[in-house]
């Protein structure tokens, strides 16, 4: 049977098998990940076609390709369009769309704060060493909270009191790494959903040789991702050559550093120093985290040093991306 396909028969059938084996995601899933009711997911299948889940014995089954689409679709309906008009439109055009109401809403981005996001069940489910649980309240917070929010007034404020009181005695170094690791976990997800290879401008993403906190740089790349941009995260713990050259193979304008330790040695000096010296003239470099500041004399003859996601954010969306 399958001799008699012509070609583009075989393409849709291979096509269409991708997409089964890339289904992965239930409803329940999926309403939680892009904050859109169950019911209001499925009329906007029946109805307007918005996207096309797969459906098998589990019942609808959606790819990260779907809950993309849904997102571009939930923020285009909360600026006011509807959902029959964008149905038809295809995930370039609602990029283009998404990007003209961000450019739009620059001013927007200011420090001002919603009220605080309890996370005592959070940290309540940290006590009980209770993964599981952990990630379900990271991934509804998710759904709930724009990127920066979540990043900011949830994720680094959690973290940070959980290493607080690691060094106090309260916690256990165990709790530390269930924590950081868990995070770790989710927000590489979110990066993969996020992630658009063929995005312009592009970020390269790293942290410097002896620093192994890489949870803050995992955030940024995250929100550059939701805005739109394109991102190459190389992780944590890399000599300055190795950072270096990966910048023109990456096709990167700009180069982001995560920088925690505070303390100043020499090897660390070094090497932002010979970050500084070879990166390429036309890529931009830029540094986030609490021992950006402490090395702000050596990045500043070059680049940027950024104090808070807010202030990256408005970075972001100088080059071209929007407000995630």
């Amino acid at each position: 049977m399958l001799d008699r396909l012509t070609p583009a028969g075989y393409a849709f059938r291979t096509l269409r098998k991708t997409r089964e084996t890339s289904a992965r995601y239930p409803i329940r899933a999926v309403s939680r990940l892009t904050g859109i009711g169950i019911d209001t997911l499925r009329a906007w299948e029946r109805r307007h076609g918005a996207v096309t889940p797969i459906r098998d014995d589990r019942g609808r089954m959606y790819t990260d390709t779907d809950i993309l689409r849904l997102r571009l679709l939930r923020d285009a309906v909360e600026d006011g369009h509807t959902i029959g008009r964008l149905a038809g439109l295809t995930d370039t055009e609602l990029r283009r769309l998404a990007a003209t109401a961000g450019a739009s809403a620059v001013s927007e981005v200011a420090p001002t704060r919603r009220t605080p996001i309890d996370a005592a069940a959070l940290i309540a489910a940290l006590q009980k060493y209770d993964a599981t649980a952990i990630d379900q309240q990271i991934s509804w917070l998710a759904s709930v909270l724009p990127p920066l929010e979540l990043l900011r007034d949830v994720l680094m404020p959690v973290l940070a009191q959980v290493g607080d009181d690691w060094h106090r005695g309260s916690a256990r170094i165990a709790h530390e790494h269930l924590m950081s690791s868990t995070m770790r976990n989710i927000l590489g997800s979110f990066l993969r959903l996020y992630a658009r290879p063929e995005a312009s401008p592009r970020l390269l993403f790293a942290t410097p040789a002896g620093e192994r906190h890489e949870i803050g740089t995992l955030g940024a790349a995250l929100l550059a991702a939701s805005s739109g941009l394109g991102v190459a995260y190389l992780g944590p713990d890399l000599p300055a050559r190795e950072i270096v050259e990966s910048v023109k193979p990456a096709g990167a304008q700009v180069l982001v550093l995560g920088l925690t330790a505070t303390s100043a040695g020499k090897a660390r000096e070094r090497e932002l120093r010979a970050i500084v010296r070879d990166l390429p003239k036309e890529v931009e470099l830029w540094a986030g985290g609490r021992g950006a500041a402490r090395h702000a004399s050596i990045i500043t003859s070059r680049g940027l040093v950024f104090g808070d996601y807010a202030a990256y954010q408005h970075e972001l969306i100088r080059i071209g991306g929007r407000v995630a």
